[in-house]
């Protein structure tokens, strides 16, 4: 390398490192103050949504505070990948209308040269959105729905999760599942104790399934065993059998934990262990797999954002933010989409939780190649 070319890849060098710093500190103000306003908003719908039906059953004040308080991490959660992509296309939008953009272009920086800072500070948003949702989220939303449910819908908090099952008290039995779908209001892996006054087993019942109907509890592929007083033990096998219960789905719908009350390894463990054990674990599959590609939301919507937000000149922060939403809406809703074929087993739980992010990353390079050429 001659000297003249030295000077020149140093003088490149220390231009990009004021550039970067510049993006920068312009990317972060917009963030924090997109991800602020979002926020403010996201508790305020929540507050006046939530606040009569708090009111209604004389919740306690600083109760009621601290239900709003324990959303705020879930809530920062979600609203880190649209924050991000309203934040680059405000910044590029403003840039590009004041010809900075122009004028860095002219003096040899490339777009591909302007998006890696962007990108790269992207992907540590996103490390910091798993690990958010891997240590305070979990701990937040299991206490924020335990002041709803107990507090708020007076539900009977008689479940415990123990040793990856859900152990509940029912009136004179104990019921241990599995596996609940609180849509298909299907149960998987079901055994129930039945006690008498004394507490003394005297039946027990397990079925591979149990299925919701009108008529009550649908059961399939089962075994009932009867206790008598002295001891002994009556079996009889069934493959089908329709028992009526005092306990409805609503019993067990609040006590299952939600997929971001859970960690990912402690999902992981859980999703292991159900499939070991031959039931459907293809929902808990694709939360685990949502685990891991929602992070990866923020450089894939900032790859998108980068070219859209170089091409516009007008418009101004309203059309900004605009685009911004519509983008984040659309990511969305082709990630909603391709989570519920997932789920009912039309895609594969790793292609459902990935497809949205691998659709718009094509998208992304393609607008940036566009853009370049």
């Amino acid at each position: 390398m001659n000297l003249t070319t030295w000077v020149v890849t140093k003088k490149n060098k220390v231009k990009m490192k004021i550039i970067t710093k510049y993006l920068y500190k312009e990317f972060f103000t917009f963030f924090f103050i997109s991800l602020t306003t979002f926020l403010i908003i996201y508790l305020v719908v929540e507050f006046f949504g939530k606040i009569d039906n708090l009111l209604e059953v004389n919740v306690p004040i600083n109760m009621a505070f601290s239900y709003f308080i324990y959303q705020i991490p879930f809530a920062i959660q979600q609203l880190i990948p649209v924050s991000v992509l309203i934040s680059v296309m405000l910044m590029l939008g403003i840039m590009n209308k004041h010809n900075e953009i122009m004028v860095m272009k002219d003096s040899g920086v490339s777009m591909l040269n302007l998006s890696y800072p962007l990108i790269g500070i992207s992907i540590l948003i996103g490390i910091v959105c798993f690990f958010l949702s891997e240590s305070i989220v979990p701990i937040t939303s299991s206490r924020a729905n335990h002041i709803w449910n107990v507090q708020v819908e007076k539900k009977n908090h008689k479940g415990a999760y123990k040793m990856s099952r859900l152990w509940y008290k029912g009136k004179g039995s104990i019921y241990q599942i599995r596996t609940y779908d609180s849509r298909k209001n299907i149960i998987e892996g079901l055994s129930i104790y039945f006690f008498d006054k004394d507490f003394k087993l005297y039946k027990r019942i397990d079925a591979k399934k149990a299925t919701w109907t009108n008529d009550g509890w649908y059961l399939n592929d089962g075994l009932i065993q009867t206790i008598k007083d002295d001891g002994s033990r009556k079996s009889i096998r069934f493959n089908h059998h329709l028992i009526q219960l005092p306990e409805s789905p609503q019993n067990f719908k609040h006590s299952m934990k939600a997929p971001e009350e859970m960690s990912f390894w402690e999902l992981k463990k859980y999703t292991r262990k159900i499939k070991e054990e031959g039931y459907d674990s293809t929902r808990c599959q694709v939360d685990l797999h949502i685990k891991i590609a929602f992070p990866f939301i923020c450089p894939v919507l900032i790859l998108v954002g980068i070219p859209i937000a170089l091409r516009k000149k007008k418009g101004g922060i309203p059309f900004g933010i605009t685009i911004g939403i519509a983008i984040s809406f659309l990511y969305l809703l082709t990630f909603g989409l391709s989570r519920s074929l997932a789920i009912s087993g039309s895609l594969p739980p790793i292609l459902g939780a990935w497809m949205a992010n691998l659709l718009f990353s094509l998208l992304g390079i393609y607008l940036m190649l566009m853009e370049e050429s």
